[in-house]
Formats: structure tokens, C-alpha cells, sequence
């Protein structure tokens, strides 16, 4: 998880050119196993961006090193969300994805559900807690 911490990271502030930081991971599933003596390869892509925080999707594929019978495989999948932040620690607006092709405007549609889905869980906890 902390490689795929590290990967969404770059990925983000590749995107914003600033610094960044981890706001949230959503939704990381363990697909298969990983065998010991097996190469990794970690990868992300950034899915969804809204004006204070952008959502980069990361693997984790595997390529078997010890049985080579065995094809790569998707071992891990995750959503991490990144805001950008000033020197002086305040948020930034995030710049904008560009979507070239229907599959990126899918997946940023997908992205932007789970970011209002989010939004209105934060706002029913905040609630919660302002009504105790």
C-alpha cells in the first residue's frame, strides 16, 4: 500500500506541479494473492478532478518469477484522492484533466459518482457530529 501511496503521489503532482498530499484511499481490492519471488509492477492514472481534489486510480500487477507457467495478473486495485497544497500548507484549485478519449470521460464520470457519493457522506457525518 505504501508503494501505491507513493505512485499516486507522483502521479499527482505530475498533474498539479505542487506539492501534494494523500486526503482519502477508497475502495482497495485484493484481487489474488501475491507469490513471494514474484516481480511487481505498480502503476496509476488520474481518473477524476474537481476544483480542491483529484482521484488517481492505482495496480498492482504481477508477473510470476518462480512459476513461470503462470501469466501476469492484477493483484491490487485502489482509489486514492490528493489535494494540492501551497508552501504555505493552504489548498490549491486543481487543475483541470484533459479527456481525450471516451474511455477517460467514462472513467471520469465514474470518478465524479464516487466523489459526490463522498461529499455526501462527509456532509451526513459532519452533521451527525454538529447534532451530538
Amino acid at each position: 500500500m505504501k508503494l501505491m501511496d507513493e505512485v499516486a503521489g507522483i502521479v499527482s503532482a505530475r498533474h498539479c506541479k505542487t506539492n501534494i498530499v494523500t486526503a482519502s484511499v477508497d475502495a482497495i481490492n485484493f484481487h489474488r494473492k501475491i507469490q513471494k519471488g514474484s516481480v511487481l509492477t505498480v502503476s496509476g492514472r488520474l481518473t477524476f478532478t474537481s476544483n480542491k481534489s483529484m482521484e488517481v486510480e492505482v495496480f498492482v500487477d504481477v508477473e510470476p518469477f518462480v512459476d513461470d507457467t503462470q501469466r501476469r495478473y492484477r493483484a491490487v486495485s485502489a482509489f486514492f484522492t490528493f489535494v494540492s497544497l501551497s508552501k504555505e500548507g493552504k489548498a490549491l484549485p486543481i487543475p483541470q484533466v484533459v479527456l481525450n478519449s471516451a474511455e477517460e470521460k467514462k472513467r471520469f464520470e465514474e470518478g465524479k459518482g464516487r466523489y459526490l457519493q463522498s461529499k455526501a457522506r462527509r456532509q451526513t457525518e459532519m452533521h451527525s457530529f454538529t447534532q451530538k
